[in-house]
Parts: structure tokens; C-alpha cells; sequence
């Protein structure tokens, strides 16, 4: 079960990329009429990358990068980029805002649409005032422009000057970017000093707009063509492994991801065997330590929250209960509700109870059950065991489980074959530690009968290496 929960999670956030070509409609013309069917033969192309939010992190500066290199190559009328940003991490800025400086093809940014509160923070908010077309829609604001990077929350110094000299470039009011710094700007105040372009409530109200708009891209004046009849909308979205990793750069995502997978790594020291929820342990805590790089988190507090998972497992190990499960619950709290440096990146406090929650009931109460279910019954010493006969109930490759006198003990296989599978009828040769060491079954001039009462007993055989 838990490794299905861990799997369903990757799988969440792994939905498949796509590039699609399609048509704006309604097809109308520049004067209203409309246009004959289909897609001129030298329909012109608009390249649009719409994001869903987040933060404009390395995998989304690296999309922006592409979409606008490929609208270069082929020659495309314009790139629009469509998003609402809470911020930018770990950002090589002076990349992306050359890539938009070079660019021949004019780069549209829309903070959008109407009805979402649509922001542009931080990063985002720099990126918008760097587009040679800046829109928003009704609803939608930029700023507070610093820090425009979370992953250096005191800056470099250069933040007031690129916001400067962008917003200087545009013809707007010099007072705006001192406020946009530090505050959020609406789309009339936006207008009113100068910095917007135009106020668009979605893309196709912004093509329909930008018709006939005459703009400076990489030194040259052009007039854009966007009439529906003879547009091409090539849609962009990250790929497979931009788009876990841009998920990666989710506070709680993040967060949880690191709590999950060393569950289940804790959960795979107490079985035989390395299964299915230490790999997907391995991935998820891998994409956690990849967002503890990009976001600005406090290490102290990381630690704290490794620790109390450490006592946990500790805790249910020694089957203590008491003083240790306090220390690890309050380790864990405690590290949870500091885990980042950036205020705005503080996990809910509902999060952090509902997690700790599920911690100290999956280590107290699921692992102590699963431990005492594989110690076998009570008043049976494992040394009394040797001799005995048993069946394979989990394969031995080599530790697995196997049954012997009606209960399930964990079994080391010491055979010649690399393993041994399930069915298989062995026996008892000696113990080592918690477990105990098995060899075939053979029937010989000893006497010795088959354990076939074992078989007897009904417990369900399974290959998943658990039992």
C-alpha cells in the first residue's frame, strides 16, 4: 500500500508534455469578415508557452529559452508567454533576460487570464518589464518585484537597476519602480504610469489586439501580421523530466516528497530484502534533496525533520513508546513548521499536523503491528526452530519470508541456487540474529517427513517479496 501511494504520487506529477498546432477561432479577418477555410500557405506562427503558476525556477527559464531559440530558427511571428509567477529560484537572470534581448522575434509576456488574480512576483515580475509587449489582464498584478530571487533572499544589488533600466526603456513614470518593488502593482496603475502595453483578458483578446502593433525586436522595427485566417498557434509545455522537476521547486511537493521517501526507506530496514517501496523511497527522497538545492531552506530545520524520523524508527525498533516517541514528534514539528528561510515559503501549520500525524501513526501503530506479526508467536525461541520444515512464502533472494509450524518467520536463504521461490519446501539449519537460516528440503533415510502442514494453514502465497 504504501509503495502504491508513493507511485501514484510520482505518477501525479508526471503528466506528459505536448506541442500542438491549432487555429484561433472565431477565423476572422482584420476588417471582420470572414476568412476562407483552412491555413494560408504562408500562415505565420505564434509560439505560446502558458504555465501554471509556481515559481520561474531552472527547468521553466530553460522552456522560455527553447520556445524563444525555436521562434528564431523558423522565423515565427511572435512568442507569447502566458503565466502567473509567485517567484523565481536559483535563476541564471542574465541567460534568460539575453535570450529576450537577442531575440529577432518580438516576446509578449501576459499575466493571465481574467478571473485567476493572475501575479507576476520576483522573477516573474523582472521577466514581464524585459518583454518588448507587456499585457495583464483586468484582475492580474506584478510585483513586489524583490527579491527576485528566493534562492538569494539579500540579493546582489543589481535588482533596483535591472527594474530601472527595463521600465526606463519602456517610457514609463521613474516612480514606478521604486513602488513595484516593493509592492503589488494593478493593471490601471500599471497603465497610468506608462509600463503597459495593453490589457488583455486572455490569449486570443491579446492576438486579436496585437494586429497591425508595431515593435523593436533585437534592433529591428516590425509590424506584426496576426490575422486569424493566416495564424498558426503552436502551443509549448515542459517536458516529462522539466516538469517533475519544476514541481520539485513546490514548497510543501518538496517537503513531502522527503518525508515519503525516507518513510519508506525507514520501512525497508525493517524487511528482508530491498522491494518496491525502497526504489520508489530512493526516487522521491532523490527529487526531494533536488528541491532542498533550489529552494532556500534552513538546514538546522532539515535536519530536525531527519532526525525525528530517525526516532521514530528508532522508537519502534526498541518498542520504547514514551519519552523517545515525544522527542521524535517534537523534533519533527518543530523542523517542519521552519523547514524554509523565505516567510512566504512557511508550510501551513494544518500541513505540518497532518503529516506528523500520519508519521507517528504509520511508525507507532502500522510498523510495531507489521514487527510483531513477523517475530513469530510468543513463548517460541527461533533456536528451538532448527530441524524444523517450512514452505518459501516470499521469495528468499536471498532474506524473504518463509512458514513454519503455522507462523510466518523472515528466513535467509543459504542455498546453492541464487534464490528460492515461493512454494518452495526447505529447512531450518540455524539461526543468525532475528533470522533464520533455511536450506532445500530434502527427504532422505532420516525419516524426515514433508511439511505439508504447513501447507494447511491457508496463508495467502505472495510474490511481491512481502508475504
Amino acid at each position: 500500500m504504501l509503495s502504491l501511494a508513493v507511485l501514484v504520487l510520482i505518477g501525479l506529477g508526471l503528466a506528459a508534455s505536448s506541442v500542438a498546432a491549432q487555429d484561433i477561432d472565431p477565423v476572422l479577418d482584420g476588417e471582420g469578415e470572414r476568412c476562407p477555410d483552412g491555413v494560408a500557405d504562408d500562415a505565420r506562427t505564434v509560439e505560446v508557452l502558458p504555465l501554471r503558476g509556481g515559481f520561474v525556477d531552472p527547468p521553466v527559464a530553460a522552456q522560455i529559452t527553447e520556445v524563444i531559440d525555436t521562434a528564431v530558427e523558423e522565423g515565427s511571428e511572435l512568442v507569447v508567454l502566458q503565466y502567473s509567477a509567485q517567484g523565481g529560484v536559483s535563476l541564471d537572470l542574465d541567460e534568460l533576460l539575453g535570450a529576450i534581448d537577442a531575440s529577432t522575434v518580438p516576446v509578449a509576456v501576459l499575466i493571465g487570464p481574467l478571473g485567476t488574480g493572475a501575479e507576476a512576483v520576483g522573477a516573474g515580475g523582472l521577466l514581464w518589464t524585459a518583454a518588448h509587449i507587456r499585457a495583464v489582464s483586468s484582475d492580474a498584478s506584478v510585483g513586489p518585484i524583490s527579491p527576485v530571487d528566493l534562492a538569494d533572499l539579500e540579493g546582489d544589488g543589481d535588482d533596483t537597476e535591472r527594474v530601472r533600466e527595463r521600465l526606463d526603456a519602456a517610457g514609463a513614470d521613474p516612480d514606478l519602480a521604486e513602488r513595484i518593488l516593493d509592492e503589488a502593482v494593478g493593471a490601471e496603475a500599471l497603465a497610468d504610469a506608462g509600463a503597459l502595453t495593453l490589457t488583455a483578458q486572455d490569449l486570443e483578446p491579446l492576438l486579436v489586439e496585437l494586429d497591425g502593433y508595431t515593435v523593436t525586436a533585437g534592433g529591428q522595427e516590425q509590424t506584426l501580421r496576426i490575422r486569424a485566417c493566416e495564424l498558426e498557434v503552436r502551443f509549448h509545455s515542459l517536458g516529462l523530466v522539466r516538469r517533475l522537476l519544476h514541481a520539485a521547486t513546490t514548497g510543501p511537493f518538496i517537503y513531502l516528497l522527503l518525508v515519503v521517501g525516507l518513510g519508506a526507506l525507514l520501512f525497508e530496514v525493517f524487511q528482508p530484502g530491498f522491494g518496491v517501496a525502497g526504489l520508489a523511497g530512493l526516487i522521491t527522497a532523490a527529487i526531494g534533496v533536488f528541491g532542498l538545492t533550489v529552494l532556500p531552506v534552513t538546514w538546522w530545520a532539515v535536519a530536525l525533520v531527519v532526525l525525528g524520523l530517525l526516532l521514530y524508527a528508532v522508537d519502534t525498533a526498541v518498542a520504547g513508546f514514551g519519552p523517545l516517541t515525544l522527542a521524535a514528534t517534537g523534533a519533527f514539528v518543530w523542523g517542519s513548521l521552519r523547514f524554509y528561510a523565505a516567510e512566504s515559503l512557511a508550510l501551513n501549520p494544518w500541513l505540518v499536523g497532518a503529516t506528523t500525524l500520519v508519521v507517528a501513526v504509520f511508525f507507532v501503530l502500522v510498523m510495531t503491528t507489521l514487527l510483531r506479526a513477523q517475530a513469530g508467536p510468543e513463548g517460541v525461541a527461533l533456536d528451538d526452530l532448527v530441524g524444523r520444515p517450512g514452505i518459501v512464502r516470499s521469495v528468499l533472494n536471498p532474506e524473504g519470508h518463509v512458514y513454519i509450524d503455522g507462523a510466518l518467520w523472515r528466513a535467509r536463504w543459504t542455498g546453492a541456487s541464487k534464490r528460492a521461490k515461493v512454494g518452495t519446501p526447505v529447512r531450518v539449519h540455524g539461526v543468525e540474529g532475528a533470522v533464520v537460516l533455511v536450506e532445500p528440503f530434502e527427504t532422505g533415510g532420516d525419516g524426515a517427513g514433508q511439511p505439508a502442514a504447513d501447507d494447511d494453514a491457508g496463508l495467502p502465497v505472495s510474490d511481491d517479496g512481502r508475504g
